[in-house]
């Protein structure tokens, strides 16, 4: 069948995020740092920030591990209000205060983000080809921070339709966010190929759900388990084009 709808994931395959963090979740650092900076400046009485920080990284994998599961929605303020109770017993936060905190958080990990190489370029490619375009990125961040990533970084006009998990508490591997993005699209899951950089959440995700998927590899984060088999991998965004033209 005619392959005719293209959905991307977005950190890791057409924006990076990491700055200088190598592994997950030391990658978030800067925006625990922000987060604990503005609470600091409210008057939370917090421990000093290794604690903070530590108390997170202890929480986010069990909490991002649920969430791909299906059991519970990530969102980052409930993530720091988390971190706040585990670490020094803060209930009843105000929710401006948390919002705020939030908010610098994602300021402070887009802010040190940059695109892909070649993904403009590969965009506008595909889009002039005739291809309706989707983005579906798990993530705790709150869409409109990533938006404004796209819009920066010259990426926002080439989508047709967006999901990002946390707003809608559907997250990849699971199969209803990729579903809910191709009807969206108005194709069907056989007409629809997806690109990301995760085997395990973005590979397997789109196969549960019915689509082709491609992996690429442009960094070093993850393993290519045995029991992965992308339809095709890809190392540079530049090579999808001519990949999808011999398809």
């Amino acid at each position: 069948m005619t392959l005719t709808t293209i959905i991307f994931d977005l950190g890791g395959t057409l924006v990076e995020y990491a700055g200088p963090y190598g592994v997950w979740p030391d990658l978030e650092t800067p925006g625990l740092q922000a987060a604990y900076q503005l609470l600091q400046e409210k008057g939370v009485r917090l421990p000093d920030f290794a604690q903070f920080r530590d108390t997170g990284f202890a929480l986010l994998p069990g909490r991002w591990q649920g969430a791909v599961e299906g059991k519970r929605n990530l969102r980052l303020v409930d993530f720091l209000h988390e971190i706040l109770h585990a670490c020094c017993g803060v209930n009843g936060i105000a929710p401006a205060w948390l919002d705020a905190a939030a908010t610098q958080y994602e300021d402070a990990i887009c802010g040190q983000a940059h695109p892909l190489a070649g993904a403009q370029e590969t965009l506008a490619a595909l889009k002039a080809q005739g291809y309706r375009l989707g983005l579906l990125s798990n993530t705790m961040f709150t869409g409109a921070a990533h938006i404004n990533d796209l819009r920066r970084f010259g990426l926002d006009g080439y989508f047709d339709a967006m999901l990002f998990s946390a707003d809608v508490n559907k997250w990849k591997p699971q199969a209803a966010p990729y579903e809910q993005l191709v009807a969206e699209l108005g194709g069907g899951v056989e007409t629809a190929v997806f690109i990301g950089d995760s085997p395990e959440h973005d590979i397997i995700g789109a196969h549960n759900a019915g689509l082709r998927a491609i992996l690429i590899r442009s960094n070093q984060r993850f393993d290519l388990p045995d029991h992965v088999q992308p339809d095709a991998i890809i190392y540079r965004l530049t090579e999808l084009p001519d990949l999808l033209a011999q398809w």
